[in-house]
């Protein structure tokens, strides 16, 4: 396979990574920024709201006990990462197909996401293994602080899973696997293309700054899931399985986690 250039999308006509998102270093730069950007815009608006709507309360208070203040928050950030996502690459004259959104999700989609999603877990368990007889005081179970820990009701029950199943992989696939990986893949051979992607998603799940420990944990389990995804994304010239693969992580996350 030529460096830099991956398999093109069905009816693209052509190899979508052909086109050019800028240097590696404006690709990672833009990632970076789109992220922070929409994760600083989306808490601004849901604290302000909050402010506005129980003057005189703690902000951070209220959000952590707002579940719906948390959806708005996630919807907003996520929305905005896809949207930025989409203004970067209009920006430079280019269509969405070169970011693996040019065609319509098909059947195969389905049928490589149920492989990969297979193959992620066979991953994690061997990677817990290795880390369990290497390093035996290695937690492998840590998990992120997902918020939504005051469910009480159907509906709120409901926005959680919205929140953190159906929206992440519409706002971080585009951005990540899209933008970064494509922008990368230009550049860089598929395997440095892979591990560097996959390392920034998973050194974004470490929880800088939370005030508690760093989340190895979930660390190496995203690292492994951006693996599964950045290979559906070379292979299938698409978004649409690695998102499917996201959404049923988050599933069976989700069912870990609350129920």
């Amino acid at each position: 396979m030529l460096k830099g250039r991956f398999k093109a999308e069905p009816g693209a006509g052509r190899a979508v990574a052909a086109k050019d998102l800028g240097s590696s270093y404006r690709v990672i730069f833009n990632t970076l920024l789109a992220f922070i950007i929409s994760q600083l815009i989306a808490a601004f608006v849901v604290e302000l709201a909050l402010g506005l709507h129980h003057p005189g309360q703690a902000s951070a208070s209220l959000f952590d006990q707002s579940i719906t203040g948390q959806f708005f928050y996630v919807l907003i950030a996520e929305g905005l990462a896809a949207y930025l996502t989409i203004w970067l690459v209009r920006r430079r004259r280019m269509g969405l197909g070169v970011i693996g959104l040019g065609r319509r999700p098909v059947w195969n989609d389905v049928w490589r996401a149920t492989g990969g999603f297979v193959v992620f877990y066979a991953l994690l368990i061997i990677a817990g293994v290795i880390l369990g007889l290497l390093f035996p005081s290695f937690n492998t179970n840590q998990t992120q602080n997902l918020g939504f820990n005051n469910i009480n009701t159907g509906t709120q029950n409901t926005l959680a899973f919205f929140a953190l199943v159906v929206l992440p992989p519409l706002g971080e696939e585009p951005l990540v696997r899209g933008y970064l990986y494509s922008g990368l893949r230009k550049h860089f051979s598929f395997k440095r293309a892979m591990l560097i992607t996959s390392l920034l998603f998973g050194l974004a799940h470490l929880e800088f700054g939370s005030g508690g420990p760093l989340v190895w944990g979930a660390a190496i389990d995203t690292f492994i899931l951006s693996v599964v995804l950045v290979y559906l994304r070379e292979n299938t010239g698409a978004l649409w399985a690695g998102m499917l693969v996201h959404f049923l992580n988050n599933i069976v996350a989700f069912g870990i986690h609350f129920h």
